[in-house]
């Protein structure tokens, strides 16, 4: 899918980078762009001895204010071989390889990349709405790419200790008083079981759902088993599930 267009102001940013003998890497980290759209934007206006902020907003006004018909609008022949290719789930990459190659006896050069552009328009780049149903994966838009570092997933349980901080003997099964805790879903998501285990004993204790499992049910059933066992109460390890984010207990003392 085709980026945002560049402003005046990022590409009068480009220009500054480029007297500062900035690598496009550089400046693209600074914009928030990727490093393949300033490097699109530099060789289009003669390299980085010939950029000029003012000229290149200008060409690309000029290119916007007279848009050319896509490929499959400019061929409703070969529109309708695609589509009916897609329908019959073949994906864009085969439909391109095989339409240069002349296979079914229609031959044309056409990028499988405007064919996916085309099926994500729905509608509006020569191909119907709805043949996104016959890719592979079925998506009715593509994903939007993320420039920069991934921004760090949150748990629903907040902050808490993670497993590799349980004291070593907990792994060694010697000392009572280390358990274990899980959800156990029945099929169809329709009944559940809470369980505790101890490690070293064996000893299992088991709570279930007369209603239902989600978060405020499972706190209410793990305390009640809780409330069952015997003091001193060492650790106690539990799943990061959902149904858990209303009690932090991966290493209670």
């Amino acid at each position: 899918m085709p980026a945002r267009p560049l402003t005046a102001p990022e590409r009068e940013e480009i220009r500054a980078g480029i007297e500062r003998r900035e690598p496009d890497r550089v400046i693209a980290g600074r914009l928030g762009r990727h490093r393949a759209t300033i490097n699109a934007e530099i060789n289009r206006n003669g390299g980085r001895a010939g950029v000029a902020a003012t000229a290149a907003q200008t060409r690309a006004d000029a290119c916007r204010a007279c848009p050319k018909d896509s490929k499959l609008e400019a061929d409703p022949v070969l529109a309708a071989h695609v589509s009916a290719r897609l329908e019959a789930k073949d994906s864009p990459m085969t439909i391109s390889i095989e339409l240069a190659r002349g296979v079914h006896g229609f031959e044309a050069e056409i990028s499988d990349e405007c064919i996916y552009q085309a099926v994500y328009a729905h509608g509006r780049r020569g191909l119907r709405a709805g043949l996104h149903e016959g890719l592979h994966r079925r998506r009715r838009c593509r994903k939007h790419r993320v420039i920069g570092p991934p921004a760090p997933k949150t748990s629903p349980l907040g902050t808490f200790n993670l497993i590799g901080l349980r004291p070593a003997v907990a792994a060694e099964r010697v000392e009572v008083g280390h358990r274990e805790g899980d959800l156990i879903v029945g099929s169809f998501n329709r009944s559940a079981i809470a369980t505790v285990f101890d490690r070293a004993s064996r000893h299992l204790w088991l709570a279930n759902f007369p209603e239902d499992h989600g978060a405020d049910a499972t706190l209410a059933a793990l305390c009640e088993i809780l409330d069952r066992i015997p003091a001193p109460l060492r650790t106690l390890t539990w799943d990061q599930g959902r149904p858990t984010c209303q009690y932090e207990c991966r290493s209670v003392e």
